[in-house]
Formats: C-alpha cells, sequence, structure tokens
C-alpha cells in the first residue's frame, strides 16, 4: 500500500514540461484516455493544466511572457442500450498570462461538449473469448457556450485566454482496444474541425490526435489498479483571422504518456502525464507546455 500510495502521490503532483502546440492544444475535452468497463455510466470531475513560457526578442530587449490554462470540468458517460455510448464535459476555465506589461487573467464556463460513440465491435465482456475486442466510432460537437467577449483594462482579450471559442466545432473518433487476460493495448484517433467564430473573425486551426497506451489490469486485495504507458501524437493548423493564417500559431508534438487509474468499488482515481519526446513548432519562442490530468469518477 506505501507504493500505491507513492504512485499515486506522484500522477497527482508531477507536471512535465514539453513543447508543442502554440496556445491551444489540450489534454481535456475530446480527450478520453483508456475507459475500461464499458457497460457502465459513470460522473465525474477532472482537473487539466497546461503552460507556456514564450520567450520575443526586440533588438536588443527580451521580453518574456508566461502563460497558465487549467480547466476543471463535469464530464460523464451515459450507456443508454448496449453498444452506445453518450459522453458529456461541462467545463470550466482559468486562465493567465504574466508578462512585463502585467497580469491578465481570465476565468468562467467554457464550451460544452457532446459525443456519442457507437460499438462495431465488443467482446469486452463476453466470457466466450480469450481475446477481446472493442471498436468504437463517433463524434460530436463543442457547442459555443463558453464567454468569448471577456475584457481587461478595457480591451478585449486574446482569443486563447477567453473561456469560450464562440464557434461551433465538430469531432469524429475511433477506439479500439484489444486485451488478452490482464494485458491489453488501446489505440484511438480524434480530428477536431473548428469554425469561424463570426462575430470576431477568428478560427482555430483544426486538430488531430492520436494515442496507443499498453495497460495491465492487475487485482489487489479489493483494490484494481491500472497501469498504461504509451505513445501520444498531436497536431494543430494554424489559425485564422478574417480568413488569414497566423503563421504563429500550430504545431505537432509527440509525447509518451503514463497513467494510472485506481478502482475501489464503484470509485475510480486516476492521473495521466505526458512527457514530451519531440516538437515541431510554428512559433519558435513557445516553450513549456507544462501538461497532466486528475479525474475522480463514481461509476453506476
Amino acid at each position: 500500500m506505501k507504493k500505491l500510495f507513492l504512485i499515486v502521490f506522484a500522477l497527482l503532483s508531477v507536471h512535465i514540461s514539453s513543447q508543442a502546440c502554440d496556445k491551444g492544444c489540450t489534454m481535456g475535452g475530446s480527450y478520453l484516455g483508456i475507459l475500461p468497463q464499458f457497460h457502465k455510466n459513470f460522473v465525474g470531475l477532472r482537473h487539466t493544466t497546461r503552460a507556456y513560457t514564450i520567450t520575443a526578442t526586440h533588438g536588443h530587449h527580451t521580453e518574456i511572457t508566461k502563460e497558465n490554462f487549467a480547466t476543471t470540468e463535469l464530464w460523464g458517460r451515459f450507456v443508454p442500450v448496449r453498444n452506445v455510448q453518450i459522453f458529456a464535459f461541462a467545463p470550466y476555465v482559468l486562465n493567465e498570462q504574466n508578462s512585463g506589461h502585467g497580469t491578465l487573467r481570465s476565468k468562467g464556463f467554457g464550451d460544452v461538449t457532446l459525443m456519442a460513440n457507437y460499438s462495431l465491435l465488443n467482446t469486452g465482456d463476453s466470457l466466450g473469448h480469450t481475446l477481446k475486442h472493442t471498436l468504437q466510432v463517433g463524434g460530436g460537437v463543442k457547442l459555443a457556450t463558453g464567454s468569448y467577449r471577456k475584457q481587461q483594462h478595457g480591451e478585449a482579450l486574446a482569443a486563447n485566454l477567453q473561456p469560450g471559442t464562440g464557434s461551433t466545432d465538430y469531432l469524429v473518433n475511433g477506439i479500439y482496444t484489444i486485451r488478452y487476460k490482464q494485458l491489453g493495448l488501446s489505440n484511438d484517433l480524434t480530428y477536431r474541425f473548428n469554425t469561424e467564430n463570426s462575430n470576431n473573425g477568428y478560427q482555430f486551426g483544426d486538430r488531430i490526435s492520436a494515442s496507443s497506451n499498453v495497460f495491465y489490469w492487475q487485482n489487489v486485495k479489493g483494490i484494481s489498479l491500472l497501469p498504461s504507458a504509451g505513445l501520444y501524437y498531436e497536431h494543430a493548423k494554424g489559425d485564422r483571422y478574417e480568413g488569414a493564417t497566423n503563421a504563429q500559431k500550430g504545431g505537432e508534438s509527440y509525447f509518451t504518456s503514463l497513467g494510472l487509474n485506481v478502482y475501489v468499488k464503484n470509485i475510480a482515481l486516476g492521473g495521466t502525464l505526458q512527457l514530451p519526446v519531440s516538437s515541431t513548432e510554428a512559433h519558435h519562442a513557445t516553450q513549456g507546455n507544462t501538461r497532466s490530468m486528475v479525474n475522480l469518477t463514481y461509476m453506476f
């Protein structure tokens, strides 16, 4: 139990720095992670953090800007019938930018996301199959429910600091899981089509993300452990403003992922870290991208 406590504590508290998509990549929203027990509903909270350090040189003067993004989400899954899963995400956002000109802060409810998946193949709960497969496909919509007109000192905040985007965006995704006894492999792919905010002409670039994680299910004295490790990739196109592409936004990155979920009866506690492997940024002065996610869910 001491070792288990140390592992959980590390997942809840450690943040790893990386370099990746400039202002906008996220572990929240459409990121599902490994979701066992497909037949159960759940509701829970999860918290994600990201951070960036932006260095700009003007002649002999160097200006450093630090941006921190934190999101706390109420999220859940509902299984109305076998092979159908419906997800909902309701985020609360706290964004902060610190520079030589002062500190800008923005907080409020963000954009609600709704998704639905259908299992084309599902032998995950079958006793007649030693090698179990699950293939899910689906999609969803991100609604323009969050505020995107917040101001400070009489001026509108930048689009990436707003709690919402002011646009309705669309997602498609696929998840394939294969498991033999306690050992399994989970793969997922998500593409997000972003549309333009008709009020201010800003459009975040489309995003694609993919991951592959090996996991191992182990029962220890009434507690179920599911550690995982794998790779994560994401790519963001450049943002657009009034039809023109912003060359300083976008990029792609590769990560190794480490995760642990602990199940005690109907309660699940989990954490995920993404450690950088490599990245190609549109704006090379942006560094940092610290990421972590923790979650607490109740299954029923």
